[in-house]
């Protein structure tokens, strides 16, 4: 099954749903960092969170999370755009080994109890908004849900979960986020409590835990008694796919000093490793000694 969202609103509660299945973007994005199963859960949670914030608009829109905190696994860093395709990394990899992850897990003290999360949105205008405010749970989908009622104003509930085998390996991973629009009634808001209760009782998670789910059904887990009024507006399919390429690589060398591209010369060549995907690009002495002229060109 190919990793979808969609995009739905419920006219009687004045209501946005955004619900989203991403399992195979999250195993690719964990196999591509080799993260441990900690790690691979962090940043599961952060491309969930954007992929549900990146759909204000019908093109052009960016939205990049950063998780930034005290604990062992430090964060993670996610650009999640409206055309479905996502990108991110964590900040450590590797930490947190030995953790178990084959229940619901609390990712507090391993994210740290100290740190921002950071939320730039770029929906095609000339101007960039961005916000921060201050972990508060540091469980990443609690606060980015935090993030929108702090900095945004706006009332909402919002879950991610990630669901791993006894191996440590994902089989499975969504995310769900309910908002109230200008307007709505009273009742809405009892809703949205009942949606923050669900997600933060594991509820959520347990849905998923139980085999494969669709959007449709986690965005009914929220609504309860009032899922039959929820209309579909749109869908997306989902996929990691990261912006950098070859030519993107070299035009950033292009932007190094001198020296620094001797330096990579004397050493026979230049290895560079995108963050966000982990690809690996090479460069020998002789691309090397020609991006050094074309610098040269340049500047006479």
């Amino acid at each position: 099954m190919s990793d979808l969202l969609i995009r739905a609103i419920h006219r009687t509660l004045h209501v946005r749903v955004v619900s989203a299945i991403a399992t195979n973007v999250c195993q690719e994005a964990a196999h591509r960092h080799r993260a441990s199963a900690a790690a691979a859960c962090a940043l599961g949670r952060g491309i969930l969170g954007s992929y549900l914030l990146a759909t204000l608009t019908r093109g052009g829109e960016r939205v990049t999370i950063q998780v930034q905190g005290d604990g062992p696994l430090r964060g993670v860093t996610v650009d999640a755009y409206d055309d479905g395709s996502v990108r991110g990394y964590p900040l450590l990899p590797e930490a947190c080994a030995a953790e178990r992850m084959d229940r619901r897990q609390r990712l507090a003290d391993l994210i740290g109890r100290d740190g921002v999360v950071n939320v730039v949105r770029d929906v095609g205008l000339s101007e960039r908004f961005q916000g921060q405010v201050s972990l508060v749970t540091s469980e990443i989908d609690e606060d980015i849900e935090a993030y929108l009622r702090q900095s945004e104003q706006i009332p909402s509930a919002l879950g991610t979960e990630v669901i791993f085998d006894s191996g440590g390996h994902i089989v499975q991973a969504g995310g769900v986020l309910l908002q109230a629009m200008p307007d709505s009634p009273e009742e809405t808001q009892t809703v949205l409590r009942n949606a923050q209760h669900l997600l933060r009782s594991g509820e959520l998670y347990d849905l998923l835990q139980s085999g494969p789910q669709t959007p449709g059904a986690l965005a009914e887990l929220l609504l309860g008694s009032y899922a039959e009024g929820l209309e579909i507006q749109d869908h997306r399919e989902l996929q990691f796919r990261c912006r950098c390429d070859r030519g993107r690589i070299e035009a950033m060398l292009r932007t190094l000093a001198d020296g620094d591209i001797d330096e990579m010369i004397a050493e026979g060549k230049a290895e560079i490793t995108c963050n966000f995907c982990n690809s690996v690009y090479q460069f020998s002495v002789e691309e090397l000694t020609e991006v050094r002229r074309g610098r040269q060109k340049v500047q006479n």
